[in-house]
């Protein structure tokens, strides 16, 4: 639905290939693992990564009964990563680069959490319905981001050509975000909305991690979060570490 919505958008701007272009873009990301992480922001581990991921996936996956799924890393510096999707679970690069074992564990059961059983499909869904706006700020990123090294080069160098293809570039990137503004604004309403139930979402993955037996590590991690804060009391995180508190007895 959504990706028909913004193909009509898209279709009104540019009647003759707009809609095509549209599924086109939607068919590759789903099709196209490299397209996909692009537009997701996931990446394979990198071998420091990996070394403290595998056992740690081994033994989490083991505890909960889990079959096999696929773990990629978001570079972030928060605890959580944004909900994975299908039988993919994402984990931070700051969980995977600073945590301990046991606490590392028990985000990693959190994160299986959010697609453990029926949650595949929801997770799935979420995960549809927020790509194009992903993928629509990937691609104003992509048409923007060569007019600033341009310009430097443009300035050293000197010379008109330099600054005739900054011109250009400016042109195109222009275009390009005019013809994106709408299908990005439904998409970004579309991933808005979305976003409304993710603390019920977060909810439900830590009852999940409790359950598999990580609760106790995983109030570690949160409260040493929120103990670390850089800037005030998060409250989310607050009152996460009191609704596991909560399950815990």
């Amino acid at each position: 639905m959504v990706v028909a919505a913004v193909a009509f958008g898209v279709h009104v701007i540019w009647p003759l290939w707009g809609a095509g272009v549209v599924v086109a873009v939607w068919a590759v990301m789903l099709v196209a693992p490299v397209a996909a992480s692009r537009a997701y922001g996931y990446r394979e581990p990198v071998d420091a990564e990996r070394v403290r991921l595998e056992q740690a996936w081994r033994n989490v996956q083991r505890q909960a009964g889990a079959g096999a799924y696929r773990l990629v890393v978001v570079e972030s510096e928060e605890l959580n990563a944004c909900m994975p999707f299908g039988r993919t679970v994402a984990v931070t690069s700051h969980s995977a680069r600073s945590l301990e074992p046991g606490r590392l564990e028990a985000v990693l059961a959190h994160e299986l959490g959010h697609v453990a059983g029926w949650r595949t499909v929801p997770a799935f869904v979420h995960a549809q319905v927020t790509l194009p706006s992903r993928a629509g700020l990937w691609a104003l990123r992509g048409v923007w981001a060569p007019i600033a090294p341009m310009w430097k080069r443009a300035v050293a160098w000197h010379r008109p050509i330099g600054f005739l293809a900054v011109f250009l570039l400016g042109v195109v990137a222009t275009v390009a975000t005019a013809l994106l503004v709408l299908p990005a604004g439904v998409a970004f309403v579309a991933a808005w909305v979305a976003r409304l139930p993710r603390g019920r979402a977060e909810a439900r993955a830590d009852a999940a991690a409790v359950r598999f037996g990580f609760g106790a590590d995983l109030v570690a991690a949160v409260e040493h979060r929120i103990e670390n804060a850089p800037h005030g009391l998060p409250m989310p995180l607050v009152r996460r570490a009191q609704g596991l508190r909560r399950r815990l007895g």
